[in-house]
């Protein structure tokens, strides 16, 4: 890293960030790749209760959770993680994850190091209108979602993850 694209300190805060609806979840983009030269991105969720994520598993991402609200379990090669506030959990690239919210909702933050999975999200949902639960949106088509997908791991190769698949198949 040079010092011309060296990442700059900046602040942003829930209210300000890009938020989306998607999946039954809000996502509120707190660093992007955009922000940190590809370094790592953060993304603020709130989750309804039930199953959050099915097994899936990153490839060239670690990816980690930090429980603001709320109870999770976290299911790591199969084997369960409970959560609750203040809990942090690490998935290492490569591992094959799942996780369900015990809890009426979670706010929990969300990272993946290097930076890309979170433009899988924007590309695949639709912008909030309010720091709220999603009422019953839409989901982008198929074709659509293929194609936006396509693009963004071209970009951001850290973005690839078979997690999408359940979700627009």
């Amino acid at each position: 890293m040079t010092a011309q694209n060296k990442p700059q300190a900046f602040q942003v805060n829930s209210t300000e960030g890009r938020a989306y609806w998607g999946m039954g979840i809000l996502w509120i983009m707190l660093a992007t790749a955009e922000d940190t030269d590809g370094q790592y991105s953060c993304i603020e969720e709130l989750i309804p209760q039930g199953p959050a994520a099915p097994d899936h598993i990153h490839e060239a991402a670690d990816e980690t959770f930090y429980i603001m609200e709320g109870e999770a379990t976290f299911f790591v090669e199969d084997q369960p993680i409970k959560a609750t506030a203040g809990s942090f959990v690490s998935i290492p690239r490569g591992t094959k994850h799942a996780f369900q919210i015990d809890s009426e909702t979670v706010r929990l933050l969300n990272t993946y190091v290097p930076a890309g999975f979170e433009y899988t999200i924007m590309a695949t949902t639709v912008p909030a209108e309010a720091r709220t639960l999603p009422p019953t949106v839409s989901f982008p088509n198929q074709e659509q979602v293929s194609q936006a997908l396509e693009q963004v791991i071209q970009k951001y190769p850290a973005a690839k993850t078979n997690f999408l698949q359940s979700f627009v198949s």
